[in-house]
């Protein structure tokens, strides 16, 4: 099977690649963002598909079933190339979510122009999405997506809402933001530092739901705006108390502040931080002992597996991936120590009664 399976899914990234080839991004009515996005695939097109393709091959080996008897979704999609490359491995059904309408539309006009049918398109955060499913009675067998899981805002309330969707399934979530990985976890930290106290300034490609201050200068207009009365020096405080906060909950803690002198919250990591007006994380690096237990505890089932890095045009820079590729394979699939990735593998079964 494993050859088989492996033959199928290279097949389909060949396919793929020979679409892309009939069509100029230039030409389509999308935006910028996702235009440079998708550039960036296609001009590193083995090094992303490497990760893909490993991602589904983990995931169509959780079905129960033929590929084409099964439902596939890709959540928080993007520009779609997870979707594209499921559809040419020929489930019977795709939908693709996002939460930025602006990629939503951009995947339904990138779909047509491929000529990759996707079945149902839904655009909305976890809620609008659970909702849409059950609505339309979509049953999925695998909800899919890389590089989503590090940006969840609430992961205890998405696991929560996802929970509820009335279907037996299996999720797998792969993410580059591996807190098990020391060199990975030094990168990371000093993304946190920049968005928390310098921010980025918009360029070509720019997605507007971004915010492009810092974080911690966001928080204090939030603080100055809520609370006009406070005085300097507690602003400055409440500003950096509040970090990994989003806007109503940045309130309240300065509502409890104001009643009673304290400050209750206190984030569990050094430099974690988030938007303070979408929630979104800047790579998330997750207690993933917290998340295991915290999905056992809806009764799901839940395992952490790394991933071999994918080869690029750089042949120098091969040569180290190569050798942590074979240290990766004699320490076997659960160790995340020397993998630039891990997956989150979520089974939820058909026969658990939703509370």
């Amino acid at each position: 099977m494993n050859n088989d399976l492996n033959d199928l899914i290279k097949n389909g990234v060949e396919n793929l690649a020979l679409k892309f080839e009939k069509i100029n991004l230039n030409t389509l009515n999308i935006s910028d963002y996702n235009k440079i996005y998708l550039q960036k695939y296609i001009d590193n097109y083995s090094f992303y598909m490497s990760m893909y393709s490993q991602l589904l091959t983990k995931a169509i080996k959780k079905l129960n079933k033929p590929i084409s008897e099964s439902i596939f979704i890709d959540y928080g999609g993007g520009s779609g190339m997870l979707t594209y490359l499921a559809s040419e491995v020929g489930f019977k059904k795709i939908i693709y979510n996002d939460i930025y309408d602006v990629s939503v539309k951009d995947t339904e006009i990138i779909s047509n122009a491929l000529k990759i049918k996707i079945d149902n398109f839904i655009c909305g955060d976890v809620e609008i999405f659970v909702e849409e499913i059950n609505k339309l009675n979509i049953k999925p067998d695998l909800i899919c997506s890389v590089d989503v899981l590090e940006h969840i805002y609430n992961l205890e309330n998405w696991f929560e809402n996802i929970a509820t969707i009335d279907a037996g399934f299996s999720l797998l979530f792969m993410t580059s933001a591996n807190s098990k990985n020391p060199f990975i976890v030094k990168r990371l930290k000093k993304l946190h530092l920049n968005a928390e106290f310098k921010g980025s300034s918009q360029t070509t490609g720019w997605k507007d739901r971004d915010l492009n201050t810092s974080f911690l200068s966001a928080r204090k207009k939030i603080i100055k705006d809520n609370f006009p009365y406070l005085k300097d020096d507690e602003i400055e405080l409440l500003s950096s108390k509040t970090r990994g906060l989003q806007v109503n909950e940045i309130i309240n803690v300065v509502n409890h502040y104001h009643k009673f002198n304290e400050i209750k919250y206190k984030i569990n990591h050094p430099t974690n931080t988030c938007d303070p007006y979408t929630g979104n994380w800047t790579e998330n690096l997750i207690d993933l002992e917290y998340l295991k237990k915290m999905i056992e505890s809806k009764n799901m089932n839940v395992c952490y597996t790394n991933s071999f890095y994918g080869y690029s045009k750089n042949k120098i820079l091969n040569i180290p991936k190569t050798i942590l590729n074979q240290t990766i394979k004699l320490l076997g699939n659960k160790n995340l120590f020397f993998s630039h990735t891990y997956t989150l593998e979520v089974k939820k079964n058909s026969l658990i009664i939703d509370k």
